[in-house]
């Protein structure tokens, strides 16, 4: 058993707390993981890109058609995808490997925002859209990030139409005890009226900026890192951990 002074929580050697964590900026060519966390801290997929930059703009994440994502599946190995996460979550699930299809895709996510937009493209080139992704700001590990999808998802056709994605959804599980209450719906959907209005009028993000944008010829579809499951707060290992195809420092 370890001993603490009182009044002094006992911190596990390589955790520490959150708001004794730095600031990291990642590195361009780094590859890292985006992990989308469930309601209750469980993760529900991760995916892994490489970043093209970090800066005040935002982090701006390359993943690549092909690269490797893992996803929820069932006993059988069946993906969850499909079901409500209200019924997903009294499942017994696993996280299986699968892949990133059918575009390529960059994704920027803001400092400080409650939400990232996504540049896609198709296999020959073409422009397919961009896709904006309701959810919590981002928080930063040396992995990666984390973060909670708020489920509504607003998209942009490269002909100016847009629609919203999985309304009913965000419906269902609002007011639920494991997801937002009713003023965080409202905080959500105004967050999202905002993106939309500035897609309909051209202004930034959904101005033209990126979309010529070509990734570096040398980065391939990435593969899960060996540290894609660690804990947000461990601190056991130095920065070159975390360097895709190393070996344990």
């Amino acid at each position: 058993m370890v001993a603490s002074t009182a009044g002094t929580a006992y911190t596990p050697s390589c955790q520490m707390p959150i708001r004794y964590r730095p600031r990291m900026v990642f590195e361009r060519g780094q590859t890292i993981v985006r992990r989308n966390l469930y309601p209750d801290g469980r993760v529900g997929s991760v995916l892994c890109g490489r970043v093209v930059s970090d800066d005040e703009q935002g982090l701006a994440l390359w993943v690549e058609a092909g690269s490797q994502v893992m996803r929820r599946v069932n006993g059988s190995g069946q993906p969850t995808r499909q079901l409500s996460l209200l019924e997903s979550l009294r499942m017994t699930t696993t996280l299986g490997p699968s892949t990133w299809a059918p575009f390529r895709t960059l994704m920027l996510m803001p400092p400080g925002a409650a939400h990232s937009v996504w540049w896609s493209w198709e296999a020959n080139g073409g422009f397919a859209g961009w896709y904006v992704n309701l959810e919590r700001p981002v928080t930063r590990w040396l992995g990666g990030v984390d973060v909670y999808d708020q489920e509504l998802d607003l998209l942009v056709y490269p002909d100016g139409r847009w629609s919203w994605k999985d309304e009913e959804a965000f419906a269902e599980y609002t007011g639920h005890p494991a997801f937002w209450d009713e003023a965080e719906a409202a905080e959500v959907r105004a967050e999202g009226e905002r993106l939309l209005a500035l897609a309909r009028a051209g202004a930034a993000p959904f101005d033209g900026r990126w979309l010529d944008f070509q990734p570096d010829p040398a980065w391939p579809p990435t593969s899960i890192p060996h540290w894609w499951e660690l804990p947000a707060d461990a601190t056991c290992w130095t920065p070159e951990y975390f360097r895709a195809g190393e070996g344990e420092h």
